[in-house]
């Protein structure tokens, strides 16, 4: 059964065709083209995701890239690029989970990968509200000095959508800096 999903944030609608309410009320994602969640964020796919994030079952990884791979084919975009992590993350943790699927899908599947995007501060976003993580993602990433063209078209990959502001703000750096096409792949949506 296909879901259908909201055209700007990527949601699940529910009895209304092309957007869901929020998205109706408040359009967040305004400069992402298309968001591409692959499963919705409830249930079993809660307990998978804090496996995999939280608890280090690294083994998640490459079955996630799979399917990230897979829809990545059917949507048509080669060139990825990955959301940062938060500063010292990966030194207290030891590894960042969209790093690591970003490398099995250049491996693995043949993606090219740019690094082109960081993370400026360390704060973690889940323990904002909706409106404060709004307000404090307008600093939160930057463009890192690239000195080669840009691909006209780029793959955002995130594990999950909540508020919609880390991709957004992203992607607005993305285009600013001359991508004319930022699409979103998630494994997750929050509904």
């Amino acid at each position: 059964m296909k879901v259908e999903r909201c055209e700007c944030c990527g949601r699940e609608l529910i009895g209304v065709k092309d957007k869901c309410t929020t998205c109706r009320e408040k359009t967040v994602l305004v400069s992402t083209d298309k968001v591409f969640p692959l499963f919705s964020y409830r249930l079993w796919n809660k307990e998978l995701m804090f496996r995999w994030k939280m608890q280090d079952e690294r083994a998640f990884s490459p079955f996630f890239a799979g399917l990230i791979a897979e829809a990545l084919r059917i949507i048509g975009d080669t060139v990825l690029v990955p959301v940062p992590p938060r500063k010292g993350k990966i030194r207290k943790k030891g590894w960042d989970q969209i790093d690591e699927l970003c490398t099995f899908l250049a491996l693995r599947y043949g993606f090219k990968v740019l690094k082109i995007l960081e993370r400026n501060t360390s704060e973690q976003q889940k323990k904002l509200s909706r409106s404060e993580r709004l307000e404090h993602i307008k600093t939160a990433y930057a463009l890192k000095n690239i000195t080669f063209k840009l691909p006209s078209s780029v793959c955002l990959i995130d594990d999950v959508c909540t508020t919609g502001s880390t991709i957004e703000s992203c992607a607005f750096l993305l285009k600013s800096a001359g991508i004319k096409t930022v699409n979103v792949v998630t494994l997750f949506t929050v509904d």
